[in-house]
């Protein structure tokens, strides 16, 4: 009985299907998504990590899929980028959807974002051969740029391209008369320039093959599985399984060696309180070690360089550093709670230079830490961390060290390349987190109060007193209304407001002027306290009150202006476009 039970056919069958073949499919129409499945959601830089993983043929996970019949009618959509077509998908996709959306988009150029990558990484010139693909620095070699916004410079400019070594990802099958061009600009002799186009051909079939012919393993569900059965499998995905990271590995590697990494980190966490409360990744202070004693924070040093003499000589050191950095953010830079925290990965660079700031003289120190502010915040508002970040935070480090702490006028690129416009604060929507928390801790920093006590965010915020952003101007409410004539988003960050819980139930769908002129005198007079401390104009004939959803954006807008300016130390380039000038 039990022999023939297991010669039946498994219900779950996997088979290896190749990223090309699935983004054709996805591009016919032929896979698509339940309707219940959320809207694509991944930040460029994870979309960055999936190429990463692609290129160097690493496991990537196993994708779900649900075969459906001709006669079926269960809701579906096709992926973002997809044009709609007529043709009923054969399979829906159940788990997959992020990673599947990521490569079609940055493989057909479709989406908010288009990706390219840097060849020159890959290329030894002088040996004319290829660099071992550990030895590339992945992070700086692919980058993502956002179509809308404008930009130092023009990736998609065909000219920037050759000049410097970039090709959208998209063309990646396509290359041939780009890297002709692309030799020809760098060789003049012959001979030196066959060698070298026949050496960006091999890249092309080492390093670019992976973007067609890598594989998933693909579990398909058959069309008879249940839909309770389906509700189960995708309700249960990816809730166990502990991942193997770099502390992990190096926990392994220096046991023998008498530093037992597990025991160091569970007395920092004891001894410092807050690297549990902002929830630090023990890997970032080996990051912050590995730039102290190598100056860079890429996973490949730190796992191949680090050495336990390293960990004995800086780990104290670095715990305490991280600990004065957290208590700095939190105390002075809005960061109440790792919900507020721009950039984690900013953390290691600041945590690799504070030691050297904390032995200087008080009033050395001082001015010292308002220069690792300023470059704090000047990396929120340019989105420096964005992609690369360990890349950029081997190049902050470095120049950190002498600008903060040394003598040299030489800031980090944050500050000294720091490009922000009226108009880039404008259109910011919430979707881009390190800004839009940045805002919302700027706003907490200035003191912004609390709609119930009246008192100061920073001081009433606990894990039982949680804060959340709503629209100042619902989107519901403006889209049954004609008070938005330059039919801004209400996605905008600008059209946020951080409220507690029982606010946000009080207001409802309302938009905040509604909700404001609904309360009495003396509740009018102290919300009007309350509401300037947010930056937003409580007066009548403003934004707010008018219900008017484009004066109000402008009024805060030049508010926001002038705080960034004050906290960057950098002056705001105003664009006419921005301010309907």
């Amino acid at each position: 009985m039990m022999s023939s039970m297991f010669k039946e056919d498994p219900v779950f069958k996997a088979t290896p299907e190749t990223v090309g073949s699935l983004v054709t499919a996805i591009h016919k129409g032929a896979i698509a998504l339940p309707h219940f499945q959320r809207s694509f959601v991944w930040e460029p830089k994870r979309t960055i990590e999936l190429l990463k993983s692609v290129i160097s043929r690493y496991p990537a996970g196993t994708l779900l899929t649900w075969e459906q019949s001709t006669e079926a009618n269960f809701g579906y959509r096709t992926f973002e980028g997809v044009l709609p077509t007529d043709t009923k998908p054969r399979r829906l996709v159940l788990d997959g959807q992020q990673r599947l959306t990521s490569l079609y988009q940055a493989l057909t150029g479709t989406g908010d974002h288009k990706f390219y990558m840097r060849v020159w990484p890959f290329i030894d010139e002088e040996n004319y051969s290829l660099v071992p693909l550990e030895q590339v620095d992945l992070d700086s070699a692919i980058m993502a740029n956002d179509i809308s916004r404008r930009a130092r410079q023009n990736p998609a400019n065909e000219e920037w391209q050759i000049a410097n070594g970039v090709f959208a990802i998209s063309e990646y099958d396509r290359l041939r008369p780009w890297f002709k061009k692309l030799v020809r600009y760098v060789r003049s002799d012959r001979e030196r320039a066959d060698r070298l186009e026949e050496l960006l051909h091999q890249f092309k079939d080492t390093y670019l093959q992976p973007l067609e012919s890598y594989a998933f393993p693909v579990v398909d569900l058959p069309m008879h599985t249940s839909l309770v059965a389906v509700c189960n499998i995708f309700e249960t995905l990816n809730r166990s399984g502990k991942v193997l990271g770099p502390f992990e590995l190096l926990t392994a590697k220096f046991y023998p060696q008498q530093i037992h990494m597990r025991e160091l980190w569970d007395a920092a966490k004891r001894d410092y309180p807050l690297l549990v409360e902002f929830q630090v990744d023990p890997y970032s202070l080996l990051q912050a070690i590995c730039l102290r004693v190598h100056q860079s924070a890429q996973r490949y040093d730190v796992l191949n360089k680090l050495t336990a003499q390293n960990i004995k000589q800086h780990w104290e050191t670095v715990v305490a550093a991280a600990a004065d950095v957290l208590d700095m953010l939190k105390r002075e830079c809005g960061a109440i709670s790792v919900q507020w925290l721009p950039y984690g990965m900013l953390l290691v660079p600041m945590t690799a230079v504070y030691p050297e700031i904390a032995q200087l003289r008080s009033q050395v120190r001082a001015i010292a830490r308002d220069k690792l502010r300023q470059y704090y915040w000047c990396s929120i508002f340019t989105e420096n961390y964005d992609q690369g970040a360990n890349s950029q935070a081997g190049a902050d480090y470095r120049l950190l060290c002498k600008w903060v702490v040394g003598e040299s006028d030489v800031a980090p690129e944050a500050v000294a390349d720091f490009n922000l416009t009226d108009k880039d604060i404008l259109s910011a929507r919430q979707n881009r987190k390190a800004l839009y928390r940045g805002f919302m801790s700027l706003l907490i920093q200035l003191g912004a109060k609390d709609f119930t006590s009246a008192q100061a965010i920073a001081n009433v915020h606990t894990n039982d007193m949680k804060f959340d952003a709503i629209q100042v101007f619902p989107k519901s409410w403006l889209n049954s209304h004609e008070n938005n004539p330059d039919s801004h988003g209400s996605e905008l960050i600008l059209n946020r407001l951080l409220v507690g819980q029982g606010t946000k139930k009080e207001i409802r769908d309302r938009p905040l002027g509604e909700y404001f002129a609904a309360q009495d005198t003396g509740s009018q007079h102290k919300m009007a306290d309350i509401l300037a401390s947010h930056l937003i104009d409580p007066d009548d004939h403003g934004g707010l009150m008018s219900l008017d959803y484009s004066l109000f954006l402008r009024d805060r807008l030049s508010s926001f202006v002038e705080e960034i300016e004050n906290v960057t130390n950098q002056s705001i380039i105003y664009d006419s476009e921005a301010t309907g000038e």
